[in-house]
């Protein structure tokens, strides 16, 4: 899952004592985010915003200058209403603030590097983590709609992109997003998708869908859980041979040791969960046969997603015992599968 991300909100007046601060977190096997992180051209508070959503612990640094700065507490503020772990760094005599008053502080004397690099171990972080993935309310936004689920993967993935990341591909559904095809909205593949000529636009999205889903797959891997024997009686037969062929190159064209695959004969219908990295997670709770995802409900506080995570990977796991699959096997055992049920699908 990767080291925790530490946000660090800061005084640029206060530089020194946070250019410390991000080398021993490094030092310990963090992951400091602050604003020399950012993209130039990109909206200066919406970045601010994006990072602490995604930051596994907020770190504001607290001096005298910076506590005199109305924007500190606002980020304090957006980190409490979001449920992430706060855990304040002091700086000598610093007034009492508001925010500051019931969250629990480091204090530093802005020298003793040692004395602070014992206090911003791993297991500090880790210990904030797990209590607040276990006893969780982590902000959750709904997409109503297949249409909308569509454009919210696309835009957390995009964002994630963006702050020069990428997150390994955790999908668990009928075929996965790698089932769509990675092709110009006019291509006969998608009429052959559909048995019908579909919606422009619709296939525009979903190739967007595909293509950023993929990137992040091929930099940091991925992990599916499938039913390649889901039969798509609603698009009929040719679809169906049309979605195991997209799928089947997908798999074809990626390293093995860069995916895992199980095979869930039977999967409960209208499962559907894909979590990328420990970035964001969207899980579908309402499905209308035939009419795609109707509720989907999207979460990046990371470490609720933590959680998703060791679940998700004890399911695929006991998937692929119960096969009697081997993991660095499993992609290719997939893609025979696949081909023996092609074989039974009339052209």
């Amino acid at each position: 899952m990767g080291s925790y991300r530490i946000f660090i909100s800061y005084s640029h007046e206060d530089r020194g004592l946070v250019e410390t601060v991000v080398g021993i977190l490094e030092e310990n096997g963090l992951r400091p985010m602050w604003d020399a992180g950012f993209t130039w051209g990109l909206g200066f508070h919406e970045q601010i915003k994006d990072f602490i959503a995604h930051a596994h612990v907020f770190i504001p640094i607290i001096t005298k200058t910076s506590s005199n700065r109305g924007w500190v507490h606002q980020e304090i503020g957006y980190a409490l209403a979001l449920n992430i772990p706060i855990l304040p760094l002091t700086v000598g005599e610093v007034p009492p603030g508001q925010m500051l008053q019931h969250l629990q502080s480091i204090s530093w004397d802005g020298n003793d590097i040692k004395g602070l690099k014992i206090q911003l171990t791993k297991a500090t972080f880790d210990s904030l983590v797990k209590i607040i993935g276990r006893n969780s309310r982590a902000l959750f936004e709904c997409a109503e709609h297949h249409e909308e689920r569509t454009s919210m993967i696309i835009e957390y993935a995009t964002k994630v992109r963006n702050m020069n990341a990428y997150g390994h591909v955790r999908l668990k559904g009928a075929l996965s997003s790698f089932q769509i095809p990675d092709k110009p909205c006019f291509h006969p593949a998608w009429k052959e998708r559909y048995n019908y000529e579909p919606n422009r636009y619709h296939c525009q999205q979903l190739r967007r869908e595909r293509k950023v889903l993929e990137e992040h797959a091929r930099e940091k891997g991925c992990s599916l859980i499938i039913d390649p024997y889901v039969d798509y009686r609603n698009y009929g037969v040719s679809a169906r041979r049309a979605r195991l062929e997209t799928l089947l190159e997908f798999l074809e064209s990626i390293d093995a040791e860069k995916i895992r695959v199980a095979i869930h004969k039977d999967m409960p219908k209208g499962q559907n969960l894909t979590i990328v990295g420990d970035w964001f997670a969207a899980e579908a709770v309402s499905v209308a046969v035939g009419g795609g995802y109707q509720q989907t409900i999207f979460t990046r506080h990371a470490p609720t997603i933590r959680e998703q995570i060791k679940i998700f990977d004890e399911e695929l796991e006991f998937v692929l015992k119960s096969n009697g699959i081997d993991v660095d096997s499993s992609r290719d055992e997939a893609i025979a599968c696949i081909k023996k049920i092609l074989e039974g699908i009339p052209k």
